[in-house]
């Protein structure tokens, strides 16, 4: 690094940075300037494939300022295969998929973005070929090679397995109509090929940068999967439901909603639970990490939260513009219509997640209202 130009203490920045990006005390820097030290000389390889995805998570995580992207990938990192940015193309590209594989098993992390769809033997979603050929309106041309087939010869080997995005994590937008293509999540098809391979899904449509990245740098800092929910996810990015650190949380406290989108007012921060906000069933940090370098997030931009972290979306969260159907949140008893806190105590009671959970059709997460 120094013969690139970067000086101590620019490094010992970096470590700082990552601190702050892993939620760490300041205290721990050095450990984590040694274990960055570490991995810049060993870097780590990498596998990134698609399924059934819009390439969103891929860009996301391109838009990365700090850490820069651009160092991340060639320094810190051995991304040997990511078919949104490499240049190879082909069978030298999938050359590189079968040899990490082989030569290196048990070091390298999978990353798969989208959904692993199964139907017609995972047809819908294809790259590279397999040994033989299938006919084609009465010719025969090389077989092509499921995504399925190559979870089943990549997982094995790989350390850690991480879902980039709600579409690889839960089935997302492609599961609303899964009954077409089998779209699987991407935990599932591990659970199929070896139970005891670590998943770690990453929500978000698309997912933050700092979601993936901080997640990769944790387990490469700490040789270990950070802390995860029920579901799989970072404690550490989905920790805290959004509704809780709401910037527009006054309002909704104040039973204060806007009911018209032509009735913004700028003065007036209303509460966007009418306009169909899933932020009191969502949990991510969204409203204190904020997006595009920490510019702004959605409800802060006037546009309610989708739920796009949580398992339920896409296809349990819709219709996106219309509020949950019958909710009633702690300390509320009446209806959506009239909304709104009746107790100052209210607030100190939580969300009620239970009721919430109850009300989606899901199973209530473990450890009370959290």
């Amino acid at each position: 690094m120094e013969e690139k130009g970067v000086t101590r203490r620019q490094f010992i920045k970096y470590a700082g940075a990552t601190a702050a990006l892993l939620g760490l005390s300041q205290a721990l820097v050095p450990e984590i300037a040694r274990a960055l030290e570490e991995m810049a000389a060993g870097k780590p390889p990498v596998l990134w494939i698609q399924g059934q995805n819009c390439s969103g998570c891929s860009v996301s995580t391109l838009n990365s300022n700090y850490p820069d992207i651009a160092k991340v990938v060639l320094d810190d990192l051995s991304v040997h295969y990511q078919p949104t940015v490499m240049a190879a193309a082909g069978y030298q590209a999938f050359g590189v998929l079968e040899e990490t594989a082989k030569e290196l098993a048990g070091q390298y992390v999978l990353v798969v973005e989208g959904p692993i769809p199964t139907a017609e033997g995972g047809e819908f979603c294809t790259f590279g070929l397999e040994e033989g050929t299938k006919e084609v309106m009465g010719n025969k041309i090389p077989k092509d090679k499921p995504i399925q087939a190559w979870m089943e010869e990549l997982v094995p080997g790989a350390a850690a397995v991480i879902a980039l995005g709600n579409c690889a994590a839960f089935g997302g937008i492609p599961a609303a109509n899964a009954s077409v293509t089998g779209s699987t999540p991407v935990m599932d098809i591990v659970a199929k090929i070896d139970k005891s391979k670590p998943v770690i899904n990453i929500g978000g449509c698309p997912s933050h940068p700092d979601w993936f990245l901080g997640t990769v740098l944790y387990y490469l800092v700490n040789k270990a999967v950070p802390e995860l929910d029920e579901h799989k996810r970072p404690k550490m990015f989905f920790g805290q439901l959004i509704h809780e650190n709401c910037e527009r949380r006054a309002s909704f406290d104040a039973g204060m909603f806007l009911e018209d989108w032509n009735d913004v007012n700028p003065d007036m921060k209303l509460c966007l639970f009418k306009m169909g906000c899933k932020g009191p069933v969502t949990y991510a940090d969204c409203p204190t990490r904020r997006w595009n370098s920490k510019v702004n997030w959605c409800v802060g931009a006037n546009a309610p939260c989708h739920g796009c972290a949580e398992p339920a979306f896409y296809k349990d969260l819709t219709p996106l513009y219309e509020p949950l159907p019958n909710v009633h949140l702690a300390g509320v008893t009446s209806p959506v219509e009239t909304l709104g806190w009746v107790a100052a105590g209210a607030t100190a009671v939580g969300i009620g997640g239970h009721y919430l959970y109850k009300q989606l059709g899901k199973k209530a997460p473990e450890g009370g209202d959290e």
